[in-house]
């Protein structure tokens, strides 16, 4: 009888006690699986990252053999070489002309760098090089 009237009273309290642990159970596990997702993410953003700059590396590696691979079949290569030399030599031996020169470039239209280095970069093969230059290309921390 005792223990019937002890049930009676205990069963609400109990099933209430054990109700309150398992919603705190749930939403620990729940804090947990949020987590882990969250580290997936973060482990999924850096693959993707690397993967996207590996293959960059990989498509400026290619574009750069096919460069010097060309450079066989062209005189435009050693044509610029040349010019290069030469505006290199009279930028040492002829500093006051030459600079004259390099300030009138320097207020010459944004195009004119675009396309010298483009050439130099399509003839060379030094699209990787202007990829470490490029400031747009620098990894996100």
């Amino acid at each position: 009888m005792w223990s019937t009237i002890l049930g009676f009273i205990s069963k609400p309290i109990t099933s209430y006690i054990e109700g309150k642990q398992a919603r705190q159970y749930m939403k620990t596990e729940g804090a947990l699986e949020i987590k882990k997702a969250e580290v997936g993410l973060k482990i999924a953003e850096f693959k993707a990252r690397a993967d996207r700059l590996a293959l960059n590396d990989a498509r400026d590696s290619d574009y750069d053999l096919a460069a010097q691979r060309e450079k066989r079949h062209s005189l435009a290569d050693e044509f610029l070489i040349f010019c290069t030399v030469v505006l290199v030599a009279c930028t040492f031996f002829f500093p006051t002309h030459m600079s004259k020169g390099w300030a009138a470039i320097s207020g010459g239209p944004w195009w004119l760098e675009f396309i010298i280095v483009g050439i130099f970069v399509s003839v060379f093969g030094l699209m990787r090089l202007l990829q470490v230059l490029n400031p747009m290309n620098k990894v996100k921390k």
